[in-house]
């Protein structure tokens, strides 16, 4: 009986030193093996491993964690306060460093929170508020500041946790009601001068159609101007030709008829002249000149 006795005890503690001494690692997961508190060994892979039952299994997921930062109000360049809230995406880089100066996720999320919020202050004190919201995309600088953010808080989280910053940026930005004002006065202003940037654009362009449009009305009435001239001068020299033909086949004839024509521009019904019987325009109102 007694015999039956030891054994079954004997077979529970092996049972139970094999429950103690047998572990698993899940996917994603970084095991720390710890003796007494202190780091003995780091398992990576996934499987079965065996330990010493006084031996400590400390579980850590590799994978991505994030979590948002205490809010805090933050001073600019040119003295515009603002209120931030920045998200922290982070992964394990090295769990022994991570288990020693953190041991747990909790604390992880209380250091990094106050480390990236410290730099975002350092990091925002170099821009001025135009260069945080503006209504021109290309000036706003959040990029910069984003990529400034997760460099240097990423370089001292690895060195100082074991802890890789893959994102980092800010969630939510709120202006104190001290700054609203000012911002909105700054869009309406810079609203005003993109106004009246179009405004000169759109005179400077009628006044250039103006002128085109002066220009080609004066070269359409030159060149009309030109070929009238032209027309004028072909029919004077017709005219010309004409009465020279006529003159050189009957001078007599034609000196009558010109005589004639100054006749009906100078004298109307109502007209009357004094001549002198010798005057060339009485030549040919003297019926024996004309008989002859």
């Amino acid at each position: 009986m007694k015999r039956n006795i030891i054994v079954l005890i004997a077979l529970l503690l092996a049972a139970l030193f094999a429950y103690g001494s047998f572990f698993t690692v899940n996917e994603g997961t970084s095991v720390i093996l710890t003796q007494w508190g202190k780091p003995v060994r780091n398992l990576e892979a996934a499987g079965l491993y065996a330990k010493w039952p006084w031996q400590k299994v400390n579980a850590f997921d590799k994978r991505i964690n994030c979590f948002e930062a205490q809010t805090l109000q933050l001073l600019l360049k040119d003295k515009n306060p603002i209120v931030a809230t920045c998200y922290v995406a982070w992964k394990l880089h090295d769990p022994k460093l991570f288990f020693q100066s953190l041991n747990n996720v909790d604390n992880a999320r209380l250091k990094l929170g106050d480390m990236v919020n410290s730099q975002l202050g350092i990091i925002v004190s170099d821009y001025e508020i135009d260069k945080i919201i503006n209504t021109v995309p290309e000036q706003v600088k959040l990029g910069e500041i984003y990529s400034r953010l997760q460099a240097e808080s990423d370089t001292r989280a690895r060195q100082k946790y074991g802890i890789e910053i893959t994102e980092v940026g800010m969630k939510k930005i709120l202006y104190p009601a001290l700054v609203s004002n000012a911002v909105y006065q700054r869009m309406k202003a810079e609203r005003t001068k993109e106004a009246v940037k179009y405004i000169a654009e759109g005179e400077e362009e009628a006044t250039r159609i103006r002128a085109n449009t002066d220009r080609e009305v004066k070269e359409v009435l030159a060149t009309a101007y030109k070929e009238a001239e032209e027309i004028r001068g072909e029919g004077d020299r017709q005219a010309l030709k004409i009465y020279a033909d006529a003159y050189s086949k009957d001078p007599e004839f034609f000196k009558f008829t010109k005589s004639l024509q100054v006749y009906s521009e100078i004298m109307d019904k109502n007209t009357t002249l004094v001549l002198s019987t010798d005057s060339e325009l009485f030549e040919y109102l003297n019926s024996r000149k004309l008989v002859r």
